[in-house]
């Protein structure tokens, strides 16, 4: 489990450093399951950028976003919106929402299948059976993703 300082530190320290990095050719290589998002902040409007784990299945992109009672950022994403990408070190568009188990556990069930599918190992470090096993309803409940489809539909 991650402390405070914990998200301190990487916030203040590797986030910086990984943001530039993975928008570079080395980002291909550095970024396998790391990109970059930009978004704009809704009350604030002004644009926020951060270091996420990410898994690709075909046009859409899935963030998992861990503990998500303790984070804000994804909040910006309930409503569909533009954020810029960083894959593998190019810039893409992409429009993105949140699909939150508690609200629509179906489609989080299944946005899960698949982020697990592309990352097999979440499933372990979630506590939860593989990707081609069924999820338990409780574990879908507590689980939010945010949704990016690089072809601007969500």
């Amino acid at each position: 489990m991650a402390t405070s300082s914990g998200f301190w530190l990487t916030n203040r320290f590797a986030n910086p450093v990984l943001r530039r990095l993975l928008r570079t050719s080395a980002g291909a290589r550095l970024g396998r399951g790391l990109m970059v998002v930009r978004y704009t902040g809704t009350v604030t409007g002004r644009p926020r950028e951060l270091v996420v784990q990410y898994a690709r299945d075909g046009d859409t992109v899935w963030v998992l976003v861990g503990q998500a009672d303790r984070k804000t950022w994804w909040h910006n994403l309930r409503q569909p919106a533009d954020v810029d990408l960083w894959l593998a070190g190019k810039h893409v568009r992409a429009r993105a929402v949140v699909v939150a188990g508690d609200a629509e556990p179906e489609r989080a069930a299944s946005a899960l299948a698949a982020y697990m599918r592309a990352v097999p190992r979440a499933a372990a470090a979630l506590g939860l059976p593989a990707a081609d096993e069924r999820i338990p309803p409780d574990a879908v409940r507590t689980v939010t993703l945010v949704r990016a489809d690089l072809a601007g539909r969500t």
